[in-house]
């Protein structure tokens, strides 16, 4: 099985300086980059059959589909179980991070942009671990 990362977010900068953080800090070159919920759940639903697991890094103000609409349909999806979600937020809104750490997929609510240290503390996340062995460790 291998880890599939999402960076859900519609600031082109923001998606950038996602991807070159998450490929600096080794944990992923390539990750999948949508601009709104409603595309990273199109993906999703076509790739319900595949072998992966998913990390989804999550805005939550977008157009079209917004991060929390984005968490209320994840229960309709037969790969639910395999998709885990980070909430990558510049809310600073308290109601806002207790509703979305409510949402059994949500393992993480981070602070955008996000950073190198944040992507340290990612590979240490339980449920993500097994991605990230003692070779890919990064000391802080």
């Amino acid at each position: 099985m291998s880890l599939e990362i999402l960076v859900v977010d519609d600031y082109d900068m923001i998606q950038f300086l996602h991807k070159e953080t998450l490929a600096l800090a080794g944990i992923s070159i390539i990750p999948s980059v949508f601009s709104n919920g409603a595309l990273a759940l199109e993906y999703l639903l076509e790739n319900a059959e595949s072998n992966s697991e998913f990390l989804v890094l999550l805005d939550l103000n977008m157009p079209v589909m917004n991060g929390f609409a984005f968490l209320e349909s994840l229960p309709k999806l037969q790969n639910r179980h395999n998709i885990h979600v980070i909430v990558v937020s510049s809310s600073v809104d308290e109601y806002d991070k207790k509703k979305a750490i409510s949402f059994p997929e949500v393992i993480e609510f981070m602070e955008k942009p996000l950073r190198f240290k944040d992507c340290i503390k990612i590979k240490t996340i339980g449920v993500l671990e097994k991605y990230f062995g003692i070779a890919n460790s990064v000391a802080v």
